[in-house]
């Protein structure tokens, strides 16, 4: 989990010279990626937030490292996701109440890292906070097919693809970035649960692995398999069958009639 926030009151030409020395790549914020990560620029921020914890300014289990990625000629940097939240049960009451309490904490420990060690944000404020926590991954179905690691990793391909994602990965210290035009087929398999009837699961709660979700949750996945979704549910009243027995073939045509590519 984390909780994304924004400054404002940022010098930030000084905060982006500061930034373009520094020679951060992707590769740094991911354990693993590949040889092209290391030299592909990223916004990633951790000096402050270790220096703050050096010295005593914040705690030192505060999780805190940084991207960013949006700034303003008004001084704002808007979107900083440094916050961190390890260890809690996104499905437990409780463990999220925690989260919240803690999360905000966080914010305010990461504004004065950044204030006191940042160039750029000597005089920086809080802007904005979100509204509420955000999770990476919680609950997922086990599917007809439980898409994994080798498949996201190796341009899987599926007859029954109901749209393709870029080999675009991030989460679970993966960091892969998609710049070299690989793709795999996201089959219709990992939105049927197996044993629930007519119920269609899109979004980040798709069957998969721990490593595959770092591609599926992203948004562009999301899309394809919400846009699935719909047009297999469509299919299915349209031809009074349940979803598990609809023809994926029509399933296919209909979405390339929409525009989405398959193959």
């Amino acid at each position: 989990m984390s909780v994304n926030f924004g400054c404002s009151g940022v010098d930030v030409q000084k905060f982006l010279d500061y930034i373009l020395t520094r020679g951060t790549s992707i590769a740094d914020w991911g354990q693993q990626s590949g040889d092209k990560e290391k030299d592909e620029f990223s916004t990633f921020l951790k000096e402050p937030f270790t220096k703050a914890i050096e010295n005593g300014d914040i705690p030192p289990h505060a999780r805190l490292e940084s991207y960013w990625n949006d700034f303003t000629d008004a001084g704002e940097v808007r979107s900083l996701n440094a916050v961190h939240l390890p260890g809690y049960d996104c499905t437990d009451l409780w463990d999220l109440t925690r989260a919240e309490i803690e999360g905000r904490q966080n914010v305010i420990w990461a504004v004065e890292a950044l204030k006191k060690y940042t160039p750029g944000f000597e005089k920086a404020r809080l802007r904005t906070m979100g509204a509420s926590l955000g999770t990476r991954e919680s609950r997922k179905i086990i599917g007809d097919y439980n898409l994994s690691e080798h498949d996201v990793l190796n341009e899987a391909r599926f007859s029954d693809s109901i749209g393709i994602n870029p080999e675009f990965l991030d989460g679970n210290n993966i960091a892969i970035m998609p710049s070299t035009g690989r793709y795999f087929h996201v089959p219709y398999g990992i939105i049927l649960p197996q044993k629930v009837e007519n119920l269609l699961v899109a979004g980040r709660c798709v069957a998969g692995d721990k490593v595959s979700h770092a591609a599926t949750r992203q948004m562009m996945c999301c899309t394809v398999t919400g846009q699935g979704a719909g047009v297999a549910a469509a299919v299915s009243v349209r031809d009074n069958v349940s979803c598990r027995r609809v023809d994926i073939s029509k399933v296919q045509d209909a979405l390339e009639k929409q525009g989405v590519r398959i193959k």
